[in-house]
């Protein structure tokens, strides 16, 4: 079972357009059955609304080259964007949940979710936390680290926009998504954590975590510089500034991760075995 992993996309760019094409190419050839969104669905603030045109020019017109198979989305900081009232910051993030009801493709039921694939469950986080109330994130720390903890699927893959660790130029997690990823893994260590946010590839281990960055699907890497100290408490594999996407191959005894550019170029392949697989 095989899907493609994608994040930061929705520019409504050529550079997005270019992507969608090299998915296509590959699409059927592995046998593609799902997307995994790793967020910034939609540039720059998200949706004003579910009506919103952004909908069909940042996510259903790049893509309808692509068969309606479930794209499993997450929340990044662009959707739930930085317009602005009275009040401070206007909170877009509940459009996209609603949109789920509105596209074949867009799958959202909620800011934070689990579902499983196979010998597969995949935990999606909003990891937005400057954007919710201690009493919140502590509401989805409890109601995910359940999930997890209790998970009795052999592979376990978490999902969320920001990094953890990284040499690009979001660099490591803020003080507060540390605290929370480190009370999440506390007691079940994913097998996986996947992410977008900088706009590169990236495999690092991390506490015996492979840490996947999948964030170029809409845009070029901008940065003048990659920050290796970044890594003094975890490993870098493997880095490209290069546009793309991951490809997840679901196996019996190993998830294997091959990492591809805009021309359909293997950059990479990282596979991880499980540890009672003989």
């Amino acid at each position: 079972m095989n899907c493609i992993v994608i994040g930061d996309m929705g520019k409504g760019t050529e550079d997005q357009h270019t992507v969608a094409r090299a998915m296509k190419r590959l699409y059927k050839k592995h046998n593609i059955k799902f997307v995994l969104g790793v967020g910034d669905n939609i540039y720059p603030s998200g949706c004003s609304s579910v009506n919103d045109p952004l909908f069909k020019t940042h996510f259903e017109e790049p893509y309808s080259i692509l068969p309606n198979d479930k794209w499993y989305m997450c929340l990044g900081n662009h959707d739930y964007g930085y317009q602005q009232n009275t009040k401070g910051l206007i909170d877009n993030s509940k459009h996209q949940i609603e949109y789920t009801n509105h596209s074949k493709k867009w799958h959202m039921p909620s800011k934070y979710y689990s579902f499983s694939k196979g010998p597969v469950e995949f935990f999606y986080l909003d990891t937005n936390l400057d954007r919710m109330s201690e009493s919140t994130i502590q509401h989805q720390l409890h109601i995910m680290k359940d999930k997890l903890d209790t998970s009795k699927k052999k592979w376990k893959v978490v999902v969320g926009h920001h990094t953890w660790r990284s040499v690009a130029g979001h660099g490591n997690a803020e003080h507060r998504l540390e605290v929370f990823l480190t009370d999440l893994f506390k007691d079940t260590k994913p097998n996986l954590y996947m992410c977008g946010h900088d706009h590169c590839k990236s495999i690092i281990i991390k506490d015996g975590i492979t840490l996947v960055i999948s964030g170029n699907g809409g845009e070029v890497y901008d940065e003048p510089n990659v920050e290796l100290s970044n890594m003094h408490d975890c490993q870098l594999n493997y880095f490209s500034p290069s546009l793309g996407f991951a490809i997840l191959k679901i196996k019996k005894g190993s998830l294997d991760l091959d990492f591809y550019n805009d021309i359909g170029f293997k950059e990479y392949t990282h596979m991880i075995i499980h540890k009672d697989y003989k």
